[in-house]
């Protein structure tokens, strides 16, 4: 199969003009002074993630280590800092790239050259949507439930340093998945002095991309602000068969100090992608594709099959905004104030289903029963889908210090609306103007033929919280927090497929879900180089918007319950010249768990939809070291041990859940572990990284278990001054293991062509993406 995708589309213009942009700078501001300004970069519990990073590197092993932790850390924790991701990860890399080195942290991507959406991350066998991401301290993720996408809002260029927090945090930590932890991105930091630069990058696969930068450093004339610019953009023919894309993001960040004690932050950031993946399964092939075609089939090339890249291409665009104002109100009480929104729209046009072999489209064919003037039996379904949201909110707090502790408090009110359509299609008949969409608003409008789906939503949600950090005795920190959440969930829709009820009829619903939670976590130095602490939390997950689909299924399926967990874990950090180390331990244990299930409706008819299932626990012990050498190069390692297993529940013949054994969870590595080294003298950088995750499983239970995979990936830099000159290997061994695995209703194992029904087995697999190597040159100004 030949990746023949024609290119989307030039890079754009701008990364010239932004460098006119910088030298114009550069003239009228040569005689700007280099005055320190405070960091104003808010992170979890409003944390100044420069003093984060600083308080972590006290040790020389700690400052050149990947992954560390900081000696002031209640929970297992991992720093990784600027350096590490720009000497060691991809530069068409996303925000998950930057994650991957941390243990119990387990991603994959499965096309090259840093386009489309095939990615995953784990996290101690939690799932995306059962953690936080943040943005400098703001939650975010989509609305129809808390997950996020590799491609959309932040590409690596965009983050400055990520704080992973394997746990709950303190109260303060604000979000709607805060129980499996939080991967906290950073947006990069503003300079003194002026500073411009261009990165242009080529590699495997076609791929091309461009980074320009513009920091203004402080400009005296405007009272001391500071602003930086980026512009990223990229384009790829992808590893797999005809799924190139393009995407551009452009960031602008403005620091503005208003009196010696108020400071202002303005952040706006825009990104766009479009790609060519079916969405109608998802990416992935069946095992009678992986044989017929290889590991890096996809789509064709041919307007007769339902693979054709035309007729299955995405195009995403989102925005990310905030203002930051941050002051000293006397009396040791300090306030932070983050408005803030964030956009999200998904278009998509795709084929039914990308299971067939090439050429046969079975799954896509339009079935008689719904043929429109002018249709065909022959021709390809398909549909036209649309998720659009836009999400408000603001986040206060207040701090007041004494000498025996600090108090915080404050809260986070947040709104959010919600368009959403899927529209079946003639997709070879040029999406026919006969099956166009008609939008519905409230209230609700009459169902249109070909409507699978026409939703409108909107949540309301707050929390409040407070946390004391009391400091009895020299060394020790102990925190009680509180928090209280509650979310309110509307939709209105003229046609919804709601569980066991019949298709494309009107739902209106509603709920409400509130709970307080609980925090104790403690500190103790030991030494000033050696610390242990101790963290019991509670949580709370809300619910899906799905779990309002059960109109029709019978009073039994209303009662859907908030997953609620119990964490309990304890650690160490030890940070002393060449040497830095950390350990810890945990438990999670979390009842109501929400997972996808079949349910059955009156008369005994099966139908999908979300329950909760019983309990689960999740258990692990995790570690990380590091040895600085004197000569430039430091070695480091880390590893984990996690299970995540659903514990026996009762049988519920109501929601057609039968009791179970213990099983282990779908798509939690067994482990994880990274080892490699990190070199930096002189003009010289180079790093050699291997990461592995463990076996996993395909499904709850251990019948569809898979070895798991590894990368080994390597860079090489040389900087001129002026100039630098990178390469980089990613997959050196070019390893093309499976990466996940998502069975179908009739799988009767791995590898298999027919399934226990003798039909076709349409279970689909994704692979590790191949060897792929970047050259980059960069000019400095």
């Amino acid at each position: 199969m030949h990746n023949t995708n024609p290119r989307l589309g030039r890079l754009a213009s701008c990364s010239m003009a932004a460098l006119i942009a910088a030298g114009a700078l550069a003239a009228s501001n040569a005689a700007a002074q280099d005055n320190p300004v405070g960091a104003t970069n808010a992170g979890a519990e409003g944390a100044v993630v420069t003093g984060v990073v600083i308080t972590a590197e006290r040790s020389k092993a700690a400052a050149t280590a990947p992954s560390k932790a900081s000696i002031e850390e209640v929970q297992p924790e991992s720093i990784i800092t600027h350096r590490y991701i720009e000497q060691a990860t991809p530069e068409t890399g996303s925000w998950m790239s930057t994650t991957s080195i941390a243990p119990s942290v387990s991603t994959f991507t499965s096309n090259g050259g840093g386009v489309g959406e095939t990615g995953k991350v784990t996290m101690r066998g939690f799932q995306d949507g059962q953690f936080n991401l943040t943005y400098d301290g703001i939650a975010f993720g989509d609305t129809n439930g808390p997950t996020h996408h590799q491609a959309s809002y932040w590409p690596s260029s965009t983050i400055g340093a990520v704080v992973i927090d394997r746990g709950p945090g303190a109260a303060g930590d604000l979000g709607p998945a805060n129980f499996g932890g939080a991967i906290h991105l950073f947006s990069p930091d503003l300079t003194d002095s002026l500073h411009a630069s261009q990165k242009v990058t080529y590699g495997s696969f076609n791929t091309i991309a461009s980074v320009t930068t513009i920091n203004t450093g402080i400009l005296p004339e405007e009272n001391g602000a500071r602003a930086l610019l980026s512009f990223d953009e990229r384009n790829s023919d992808g590893e797999l068969s005809h799924s190139g894309g393009q995407a551009q993001n452009q960031l602008a960040k403005i620091e503005i100090p208003i009196t010696p004690k108020w400071n202002l932050t303005v952040f706006g950031s825009h990104n766009y992608t479009r790609f060519y993946q079916n969405d109608g399964t998802g990416p992935g092939e069946t095992w009678q594709q992986v044989q017929a075609y290889g590991k890096n089939f996809a789509l064709t090339n041919n307007p007769n099959d339902e693979h054709y890249y035309k007729y299955n291409q995405q195009s995403k665009q989102t925005d990310f905004e905030y203002a930051d104002l941050k002051g000293d109100i006397g009396q040791g009480i300090t306030v932070d104030d983050q408005l803030y929104s964030y956009f999200y729209a998904n278009k998509t046009k795709s084929a039914n289903s990308n299971t067939d072999p090439e050429g046969t489209n079975a799954s896509s064919l339009i079935s008689g029963a719904s043929l429109l003037p002018g249709e065909s039996k022959t021709d390809l379904g398909g549909y036209d889908k649309l998720n659009q949201y836009r999400v408000s909110g603001d986040i206060l707090r207040f701090n007041k210090d004494w000498s025996f502790g600090t108090l915080k408090v404050g809260g986070v009110y947040e709104w959010s609306t919600t368009d959403r359509h899927n529209l079946l299609e003639d997709i070879t008949d040029d999406w026919a103007p006969d099956d166009k969409f008609v939008k519905s608003k409230f209230p609700l409008l009459p169902a249109t033929t070909n409507a699978k789906l026409q939703e409108n939503s909107a949540w309301q949600d707050y929390q409040l919280f407070a946390d004391f950090y009391w400091r009895p005795l020299p060394g020790l920190t102990i925190t009680p927090g509180f928090k209280y959440v509650s979310e309110h969930l509307d939709v209105s829709a003229a046609d919804e497929n709601t569980a066991g009820g019949s298709k494309n009829q009107p739902l209106i619903a509603t709920a409400t879900d509130s709970s307080p939670v609980y925090f104790l976590t403690g500190n103790y130095k030991i030494l000033p180089y050696w610390s242990i602490y101790a963290q019991y939390a509670t949580s709370f997950l809300y619910p899906n918007i799905s779990s309002l689909y059960f109109t029709g299924a019978g009073a039994g399926l209303q009662s859907i319950q908030p997953e609620k967990t119990k964490t309990y874990q304890a650690g160490t950090v030890y940070s002393r010249g060449n040497f830095t180390a950390d350990a810890d331990v945990y438990r999670v244990d979390a009842t109501n768990l929400l997972q996808t299930c079949t349910v059955l409706i009156p008369g005994g008819t099966p139908d999908g939809a979300e329950c909760n299932v019983g309990s689960a626990r999740y258990t692990g012990v995790e570690g990380e070291l590091a040895y600085a050498f004197d000569f430039g190069v430091t070695l480091f390692a880390n590893g984990s041990s996690n299970s995540a297993k659903q514990l026996a529940n009762a049988a519920n013949p109501a929601e057609g859940i039968t009791a179970n054994a213990p099983e282990t969870l779908a798509n939690s590595p067994r482990w994880t572990d990274a080892f490699g080294a990190v070199f930096n003298q002189g003009h010289m950088q180079a790093t050699l990284v291997y990461k592995q995750s463990g076996s996993f499983t395909g499904s709850n239970g251990d019948q569809f278990r898979l070895p798991g995979f590894d990368t080994i990936d390597a860079s090489a830099a040389y900087d001129f001054g002026r100039f630098k000159v990178k390469l980089q290997a990613f997959n050196l061994a070019d390893k093309r293991a499976i990466t996940a695995y998502t069975p179908a209703s009739n799988a009767k194992g791995l590898y298999q062509t027919v399934g226990s029904d003798g039909a076709a087995d349409i279970s689909t697999y994704q692979f590790q993406a191949g060897r792929e190597l970047d050259l980059t040159l960069e000019a400095k100004f």
